[in-house]
């Protein structure tokens, strides 16, 4: 009852209560916000010193990490579950080099903080497999639409490329939070103040900022069209009652017609011209061989027919995607702001700061999302936003891609081989008993070492679970097992001790070792973190953080029970001692 009279032990069971909250009510945040809860606790444990908050941290994180396996469950990777193989076939065939840059490129846009288990395997010289679990069908959805973008970025300007992806730092890219969001909002011509739904910042190098400062010189108010996978040799056609209801209110089809063709307009001949059917001119042929017609998936079977005839390649896209969007800016101009058939994003217009030669290093992609439903439309913007920053993080592809048919794998290793694992850790800490058991001789010196080790255990699967469990995940948890154990013994041995010191200064002795311990396994897996290598960032990311979850509380926690353990024995004797 005295614990619940420490305001300490309060404020950590009130916080025990929002991470709760939290994994229950946004459980695609479930692992972040686990990870953020080992840190919050582990930074109490560390700044108080009294046992049994120490202790308490622990539970406090044990328990969350359970309520996390019940509600949400966990989620594993390709050997495990099987999952889903996606063809990704190449406009044409490539070298070694080239293949082996797609695929790296693809590896990061699919990678999901490296734990989605994602497998991108060369096929020949023009088709790459890629390999996701299938435990939750939402990824596969989102990772089909990241790696379909060829992700090649342009910033255009009254006609003239004015930034492009190869000038982007890929490690300066990151998602707009809520409050950078609303600094940007803008209002239209009717007075009213929008801000984007989702964004994303990046910088670019000097060749970047100077070819902006050129090509952005005196055009104040012209927006620059921000462009993802803009196809080349492409003609835009609307069949004219499709065209017709797109038009804002206040402006006509021929203004709207002349917003559409200021947007699509690039120099060198790259325009992607626009016609309504049925306004099409005599004697109108395909420009190529190979252009493609982009032209409504609901347009007339006899429009498409017509389009095939004059030697165009049907591209069929969704009215959400070919659905034009117009603005009214406050000087009066229309234009055109979002347009995803040809891979327009959005389009802000230029202020005077920016436009009178200085060179600018910094940009932001913005954009709407079409839901309204206010957890719908924050979600929506959160996967757009991810989705944008992983093909910027990416790389633009070198070669145009197609999605071939998704085919479903079985596990190889499935769920016998999962449970014969979580049973080789168990005997693994049966044995651990024994042999500690042997050391010292003692059921009480043995018993926390074991139950610290489940604590762990537990806490790593929920967290690692919430992203996807794979071997390198379940290799790096076992590791990180062993080395808490290690540790423990450390802490027992110093206690063990009968010299001189005092119970205090044994435990900054051992606590040391630990924190060097901890120290040089973190920082030698940074180099595995950032290697680019998905396969083993899983690892990598376990370890980090098996060495953080025993700094900041299993090792601060298992010193508080021994510590007890130890002290009561000692009583103990000393009594027996006394009384003989």
């Amino acid at each position: 009852m005295e614990l619940f009279e420490n305001k300490k032990f309060l404020a950590m069971l009130f916080v025990l209560a929002a991470f709760t909250a939290g994994i229950v009510f946004y459980p695609i945040h479930a692992g972040t916000i686990l990870i953020f809860a080992l840190l919050v606790f582990g930074t109490f444990t560390l700044m108080w010193k009294e046992p049994q908050i120490k202790i308490a941290g622990l539970v406090m994180l044990v328990l969350l990490a359970v309520a996390n396996i019940g509600v949400n469950g966990m989620k594993y990777g390709i050997d495990f579950s099987g999952g889903t193989r996606i063809p990704v076939v190449l406009e044409r065939s490539v070298d070694q080099n080239t293949m082996d840059e797609m695929v790296q490129n693809i590896k990061k846009r699919a990678s999901v903080l490296g734990l989605t288990e994602v497998k991108v395997r060369a096929i020949g010289d023009s088709e790459i497999n890629v390999e996701i679990p299938s435990s939750d069908p939402e990824s596969i959805s989102f990772i089909e639409e990241t790696i379909a973008k060829q992700g090649v970025y342009q910033g255009i300007v009254d006609g003239k490329v004015a930034v492009s992806g190869e000038n982007i730092f890929t490690n300066l890219i990151r998602s707009l939070g809520p409050q950078e969001r609303v600094a940007m909002a803008k209002i239209d011509a009717q007075g009213q103040r929008h801000a984007p739904d989702w964004g994303v910042s990046f910088s670019v190098d000097k060749e970047g900022a100077e070819q902006f400062a050129e090509v952005a010189r005196g055009k104040a108010d012209f927006p620059i069209y921000m462009y993802l996978d803009r196809p080349t040799d492409a003609v835009l056609f609307y069949e004219k009652a499709e065209f017709t209801k797109d038009i804002i209110p206040d402006s006509s089809e021929k203004e709207s017609l002349k917003a559409l063709e200021d947007a699509l307009a690039l120099e060198n001949n790259q325009d992607i011209p626009v016609y309504i059917i049925e306004d099409l001119p005599e004697n109108f042929t395909a420009p190529g061989n190979d252009t493609k017609a982009i032209i409504s998936a609901n347009a007339s079977q006899g429009t498409k027919d017509m389009l095939e005839g004059l030697g165009f390649t049907i591209v069929e896209k969704t009215d959400a995607e070919i659905e034009p969007e117009f603005i009214r800016i406050s000087s009066g101009v229309l234009i055109l702001v979002k347009l995803e058939a040809v891979g327009l994003l959005t389009a802000p217009t230029l202020g005077s700061g920016i436009t009178g030669g200085n060179l600018n290093y910094d940009y932001t992609i913005t954009g709407s999302v079409d839901a309204v439903d206010p957890q719908e439309k924050a979600l929506e913007a959160a996967e757009k936003a991810k989705s944008i920053e992983s093909i910027l993080k990416g790389g633009a592809l070198p070669v145009q891609i197609s999605l071939g048919s998704r085919t479903t794998l079985p596990a190889s290793l499935g769920s016998e081989f999962l449970k014969m694992s979580l049973v080789a850790i168990g005997i693994a800490l049966i044995t651990i008993a024994v042999v500690v058991g042997l050391r010292y001789q003692k059921v009480t010196a043995t018993m926390p070492i074991v139950l610290i080790s489940l604590a762990e255990l537990t806490i790593l699967l929920s967290i690692l679970g919430s992203f996807t469990i794979d071997l390198a995940a379940m290799a790096g948890i076992i590791a990180a097992i062993g080395v808490g154990v290690d540790a423990q013994i450390v802490i027992t041995d110093e206690l063990l001790k009968r010299d001189e010191r005092s119970t205090s200064e044994k435990i900054n002795l051992a606590f040391g070792i630990i924190k060097t311990n901890a120290t040089v396994a973190i920082f030698s897996m940074v180099p595995l973190l950032f290697s680019g290598l998905v396969e083993v960032i899983g690892f990598a990311i376990s370890t980090m953080l098996g060495s953080l979850l025993g700094y900041m509380l299993t090792r601060p926690a298992y010193a508080a029970i021994v510590e007890k353990v130890i002290t009561a024995e000692r009583k103990g004797s000393t009594s027996e001692g006394n009384a003989l």
